[in-house]
């Protein structure tokens, strides 16, 4: 029989053991790769390409310093606009990620416009790995890598593992809770390396 949890069926004797929500949208926004690609990106079209088209409606409008404040108008609305773009990325991206470690796996539900659930049971686990980046460190959160017995490489996470609980409040513990989870499955289910 299996049990409705949320957005995923739970297994046979599977019960969740630790719920985690990725931390607050606005830390979120700062810190996430797809959010800061997009601005970047932005930044770096809007200096090549933008402001000169920027200058280029001003100078249309009525040259002069009335084409001057046309231009940094034009300017301040495509920044604005990046800004605007790359925090609703950010919130899409942060609306669907949540994660879940129960007896059994560690399950991860990520997303932009649709969402994905994915898992790995504990005992395919091979490592689990925390990283912390400086804003991470600042603001006291961090990440925990897992890698599998599989060994596939997701080219998307620079630190080779599978999948990837981002924006985890207290990475440690949720790494030593794997750890330990692990442990208990090898050594209930007589389970050796």
């Amino acid at each position: 029989m299996q049990i409705m949890a949320q957005e995923f069926m739970l297994q046979e004797g599977e019960k969740v053991i630790q719920d985690i929500t990725p931390i607050k949208r606005l830390l979120y926004f700062m810190t996430v790769k797809n959010a800061l690609a997009w601005m970047f990106a932005f930044l770096f079209l809007g200096g090549f390409l933008l402001v000169p088209i920027a200058f280029g409606i001003g100078a249309w409008i009525g040259g002069g310093i009335g084409g001057i404040i046309g231009g940094l108008l034009s300017l301040v609305f495509i920044l604005g606009g990046t800004i605007f773009a790359a925090y609703i990325t950010a919130w899409l991206v942060y609306s669907k990620r949540h994660y879940w470690i129960t007896n059994k796996r560690v399950i991860f539900k990520t997303g932009f416009l649709g969402y994905t659930i994915n898992s790995v049971p504990l005992e395919r686990i091979s490592d689990v790995m925390v990283s912390r980046s400086f804003i991470e460190s600042i603001f006291g959160f961090g990440s925990v890598h897992i890698q599998s017995m599989a060994g596939q490489y997701n080219a998307l996470n620079p630190h080779g593992s599978e999948a990837a609980l981002e924006a985890t409040p207290n990475p440690e513990e949720a790494q030593q809770l794997i750890f330990n989870l692990i442990k208990k499955k090898r050594t209930d289910e007589k389970i050796t390396m």
